[in-house]
């Protein structure tokens, strides 16, 4: 994927703790790797081409929308406003319409 796959970016600023912090969101293309059906959700494994990194979320609701191998889905980066050990992402992953499958974080 080029540079211009990135759909769209936003910075906004928040306050957390009296510190401002500058929050970036931005969102780009994925392509689904793997669909397993769990009980009640699926576990879907997508691949950021741009990356080359996967990312694996573990509840995605069951159908609709349907998810096989090689679609095209949106993921969506937004950086963490407070402090976790090792967290610094929270990661959605999205239809390309935009509605919310799962989230995680990294």
């Amino acid at each position: 994927m080029a540079e211009n796959d990135i759909d769209a970016i936003q910075t906004t600023e928040t306050e957390v703790g009296g510190v401002k912090k500058t929050i970036r969101k931005f969102k780009r293309k994925c392509t689904v790797v793997r669909v397993a059906q769990a009980k009640g959700w699926r576990n879907v494994v997508v691949l950021d081409g741009k990356d080359n990194k996967k990312y694996f979320f573990g509840k995605v609701a069951n159908a609709p929308p349907e998810l096989t191998p090689g679609e095209e889905l949106f993921i969506g980066f937004e950086d963490v406003p407070y402090e976790l050990p090792g967290i610094k992402h929270k990661i959605i992953l999205m239809t390309l319409d935009g509605f919310q499958l799962d989230w995680t974080m990294v």
